[in-house]
């Protein structure tokens, strides 16, 4: 039972980073209707696109990456592809989170030190970058400590935040900007790179697999739909990209300093998760020196930031768009060669018919072609 909670944890845990705190402000743009849509819309795809890698994890003998499991039922041409795509789509999070990171790190120790914000980035990329290199894992009951703190960090925020709260801030539709949620909110309940591990915690459990992915996806909907509400509700003109520089200006020092300590420490969680699994993408599945897939992994992700690539809605929006569909587009096709050839049967065994396949793809590449569009101009 304590790995079932474990499991359900891991995800929550890698789900709710930097994605949350950009979700106030694209809202506030787009129109507060926008919100249930996307998150009950996406959120129900991202759990069918959990099950479906699950089903390949459990229908395969060795441990792998997703390059890993592409490689091998498919070959290496769509191996490489998958690379780029992944690649792209994790330093895009390192990315955030490195911006995010800094900007919370600075808002905490600014009033104690000093420094700027590019002295605190550093700082803490230093240290991320630093635990990575020397392998060290994070703990399942970790993650489990981290979830429910955030809980009652965003539980605070409600509580604290109710005197300031008011519908007038609320902006209901805005239907030019009906599309610029998708990209963000795919970001913000994305947790992919959980699903090995939870599968791992549940090896001897399998049959609890479905139900944990189930309540460790729907948690964090739950979580995000309740503070970006209470966000907008209680800030009005004081959004910002990153939430909590404009709640600063709200609340007092006590309760935003607890807010950023643990919205800090999801961060790092997050950052280490994600860099963790590209490191060990291009160290396990294509053979790269650890200590080269470490700088692949971290160090270019922090020079394509310094070059300039520091605009977090932007990032976070087109990762999304392209992460999100890649990740989507590349599963739906692997499920299908899998079920040919799986290593051994597994408990989880998804339905597919090709007018499902056929929407979320479309559905997939459409999103996609409308975040680049948006970019660019």
């Amino acid at each position: 039972m304590t790995n079932y909670f474990l499991a359900i944890a891991t995800l929550i845990g890698t789900i709710i980073g930097v994605g949350i705190f950009t979700l106030p402000f694209i809202i506030d743009q787009s129109g507060i209707i926008f919100l249930p849509i996307y998150l009950i819309v996406l959120g129900f795809i991202q759990y069918y696109l959990y099950l479906l890698f699950a089903e390949i994890i459990l229908s395969t003998n060795n441990s792998h990456r997703l390059t890993g499991y592409v490689a091998k039922y498919s070959n290496k041409k769509t191996k490489y592809l998958t690379l780029l795509i992944t690649t792209f789509s994790a330093y895009g999070a390192i990315i955030a989170y490195i911006i995010v990171g800094g900007l919370f790190l600075h808002q905490l120790l600014n009033p104690l030190f000093g420094q700027s914000v590019f002295f605190y980035t550093l700082i803490l990329f230093t240290l991320e970058s630093f635990i990575v290199l020397i392998g060290l894992k994070l703990i399942a009951k970790i993650e489990l400590i981290l979830t429910f703190l955030m809980i009652v960090a965003v539980g605070m925020i409600v509580w604290r935040g109710w005197d300031y709260f008011t519908f007038a801030n609320f902006n209901i539709i805005q239907l030019q900007n009906a599309f610029l949620p998708y990209g963000p909110i795919f970001f913000a309940i994305s947790g992919a790179v959980a699903i090995p591990g939870v599968c791992k915690l549940l090896a001897k459990n399998k049959e609890k697999i479905k139900n944990a992915i189930f309540w460790g996806n729907f948690i964090p909907l739950l979580m995000i739909f309740v503070f970006v509400i209470t966000i907008i509700g209680i800030s009005g003109n004081h959004i910002t990209p990153d939430v909590l520089s404009g709640l600063g200006l709200i609340f007092q020092n006590g309760i935003m300093m607890f807010t950023l300590i643990f919205s800090l420490l999801a961060i790092i969680t997050s950052f280490l998760t994600i860099s963790q699994d590209l490191r060990e993408s291009f160290w396990w599945d294509f053979k790269v020196d650890k200590t080269v897939a470490w700088v692949l992994a971290c160090i270019v992700p922090y020079l394509l930031y310094l070059f300039g690539l520091n605009n977090l809605i932007k990032i976070v929006s087109i990762t999304g768009a392209l992460g999100g569909s890649a990740f989507g587009i590349i599963l739906l096709w692997l499920i299908f060669q899998v079920k040919k050839r799986p290593d051994k049967e597994s408990i989880i065994n998804n339905k597919l018919n090709k007018p499902i396949v056929y929407f979320l793809s479309l559905l997939f590449i459409l999103g996609f072609i409308y975040e680049l569009t948006t970019i660019f101009k």
